[in-house]
């Protein structure tokens, strides 16, 4: 007895197993039966002609204003009154700042009274018989040298008002009323050479000094002249020449702006695990380019041309074991041809031979292909039938 319940259990897990089993090929044909049916390639019909064809080389940067100025106080003082706030339009003279004058319009009187005694003693020296002339001409140096320090003090007195160099837009202000100036600065407009920004929040950095210096200054951006910062690797660099043309377009937007290479650099810049680099500047030549300071942009420069090249979408050929062919369309059919390639272009290629200009191509159609998993019930899931 003992022995005839061990087969019958032993077949009652061979029948268990064989029918989760066959439960499971039968989801699995099932899916298979009504998944969708495989994409079939699409075609359309290309007709080879000779076209203009460039060479191009793509590079990415950060678009500056072509001139900027770090505007900073050259006398010392404590700022009474600042004018301007960033995004303000400013014309070139507009006051921006102004510190306290007290101190520099007293030494303006006292310089002023001291040329007054300077003359006083010349017009003395003249009237005095016997003056020798080195006595006469030490009151004339001495008139000189008091009408030179008044001019000075008056010059001073002036640099109190802190005056835009430029025409633009306020980038950045460092001051704040009731700061102490130490009146070493200057407002020479300079290019614009390095990471600059005010408009959209960036952190502040002057082409000719340091983040400190612009922190201490109000930065003056020309917003009507623009160029883009860009690099580029070893293998580009010597077919990046000064006068190229090139299309930019800020990252982001679907906008193109022209330009045209400005310089080109020959000493790399290379960070540490970084391939080499080399900077390129790109100006823009769009006149009112509506830009922003700091922003990331793409460029295509432009630099070569190729007239009369008999091209073909790369996607219409097939390269197996070295040997190149296209699907031509004939009065007969679709025939394969074997075609010699030369130079790329982008999404094209050259044909040397094997084709003509009129011949018809097929190319494929770009597709997105789109997979749905098997869909197996939760309650006999193949891997469910076969434990239970």
């Amino acid at each position: 007895m003992a022995a005839t319940g061990r087969a019958q259990s032993s077949r009652l897990r061979w029948v268990l197993g064989i029918g989760a089993v066959l439960v499971a090929i039968g989801l699995v044909g099932a899916w298979f039966a009504t998944r969708p049916p495989a994409p079939q390639t699409d075609y359309e019909v290309f007709t080879v002609t000779r076209t203009t064809q460039n060479d191009t080389v793509s590079l990415a940067g950060t678009i500056y204003p072509q001139e900027q100025a770090n505007a900073a106080f050259k006398v010392p003082g404590t700022i009474t009154e600042i004018g301007v706030k960033v995004a303000d339009a400013v014309v070139k003279g507009d006051a921006l700042a102004h510190v306290d004058t007290r101190d520099l319009s007293d030494a303006v009187a006292l310089a002023d009274a001291n040329l007054s005694a300077a003359r006083a003693q010349l017009n003395t020296v003249r009237d005095t018989s016997g003056a020798s002339d080195a006595q006469l001409e030490a009151a004339r140096a001495s008139v000189r040298s008091a009408e030179a320090s008044l001019a000075n003090a008056r010059n001073r007195l002036a640099d109190a008002t802190l005056v835009s160099p430029l025409s633009g837009t306020i980038a950045k202000v460092g001051y704040s009323v009731g700061d102490q100036v130490s009146g070493t600065g200057s407002s020479a407009v300079s290019a614009a050479a390095s990471g600059l920004s005010g408009l959209g929040g960036i952190a502040l950095t002057g082409s000719s000094g340091t983040s400190a210096n612009a922190a201490s200054s109000i930065v003056v951006i020309s917003t009507d002249a623009w160029q883009l910062n860009a690099s580029v690797g070893t293998a580009d660099l010597p077919s990046i020449k000064s006068g190229q043309e090139a299309e930019i377009t800020p990252t982001g937007t679907s906008t193109t702006v022209h330009g045209i290479v400005d310089t080109v650099g020959i000493v790399a810049t290379q960070n540490a695990g970084a391939t080499a680099t080399f900077p390129v500047t790109i100006k823009v030549t769009d006149a009112g380019a509506r830009l922003f300071s700091g922003s990331s942009a793409d460029a295509v420069v432009t630099t070569g041309t190729h007239s009369d090249v008999l091209t073909v979408p790369i996607a219409a050929v097939t390269t197996a074991n070295g040997v190149s062919t296209v699907e031509a369309v004939t009065d007969a059919g679709v025939v394969v041809k074997t075609v010699t390639i030369g130079r790329r272009f982008a999404s094209e290629v050259e044909i040397v031979s094997g084709l003509a200009q009129g011949d018809r191509i097929q190319v494929p159609k770009a597709q997105v292909v789109k997979t749905t998993p098997p869909m197996f019930p939760r309650s006999a899931s193949p891997s469910a039938s076969a434990t239970r």
